[in-house]
């Protein structure tokens, strides 16, 4: 069985699996720790969590505390906007994710409205660089769904990694992808399937956009680090597995094509 291919992440030199384990929605239950395992096993070494995925970061920190620590790299993050709020939350992940550091620690879906907040002197970017420089964490990053906070992150040079969502149907960030590139910014890309309802909305038509194709579409961008599909059960794992193994980058008459058939369908889609 071929090995998932790595890529650097950004400035951080952290070489992560092109695919990653996407921590929202993983059942906080027995299943849910298969599903991780399984990932591991599988050669996936790059988990992605948060403060905010209820129960998410404990289920991860069962597993992981019987694996060696070089096997993984974990992220989290802070949904706090304030210095003392990130720094609390940094402190609930490492005992929840039973580890004395976290390889990165990022703000949280962080809006226009937040970003004076986040960047003041008593923000949170200054609870995380706190948690830095005391060996916390290891790198900082920020997650966010709106162009200019992604903007503004790449330019304050303050962001090791950026988290933004990308696929054919969400095409906007591809500049911010490239911009985030030139600057040696690691990029995570999420929800690359389109969030939980894309897939079932797309079985009410003829296409050839799905998971496969989507994922070739995203990997095919040479700045993108990692891609964290959502997962819950261990069969999910082994067909995002599969597709990573054996994919081919897209040409570019394949980005073209695809991108031709997502705007088609969105046109279909909003006729109904």
């Amino acid at each position: 069985m071929a090995e998932l291919r790595k890529r650097r992440l950004g400035r951080t030199g952290l070489m992560v699996s092109e695919l990653g384990f996407g921590a929202m929605n993983i059942p906080d239950v027995a299943e849910g720790q298969e599903t991780l395992r399984r990932a591991l096993e599988l050669g996936i070494n790059f988990i992605d969590t948060a403060r905010a995925y209820k129960g998410s970061e404990y289920l991860i920190g069962q597993v992981i505390e019987k694996r060696e620590r070089a096997t993984f790299i974990v992220a989290s993050k802070t949904p706090s906007r304030s210095r003392d709020g990130a720094l609390n939350d940094v402190e609930r992940s490492l005992r929840n994710l039973s580890v004395d550091r976290i390889d990165l620690y990022q703000l949280h879906d962080v809006s226009l409205a937040d970003w004076d907040r986040v960047m003041s002197e008593n923000g949170a970017l200054q609870g995380l660089r706190e948690a830095k420089e005391q060996g916390l964490i290891g790198h900082i990053g920020l997650t966010s769904h709106t162009i200019e906070v992604l903007e503004r992150a790449i330019d304050s040079e303050q962001f090791e990694t950026i988290q933004l969502r990308y696929n054919p149907f969400e095409r906007m960030t591809r500049r911010i992808i490239s911009l985030a590139g030139e600057r040696d910014i690691g990029v995570i890309v999420m929800k690359p399937f389109g969030g939980l309802g894309m897939p079932a909305t797309l079985r009410g038509y003829q296409t050839t956009l799905n998971p496969r194709t989507m994922l070739r579409y995203i990997l095919s961008h040479p700045s993108i680090s990692v891609v964290i599909p959502g997962v819950r059960f261990p069969w999910e794992v082994e067909e995002n597995v599969a597709l990573a193994q054996s994919y081919e980058p897209m040409a570019p008459a394949e980005i073209s094509s695809c991108e031709e058939e997502a705007d088609a369908l969105q046109a279909k889609m909003a006729m109904r």
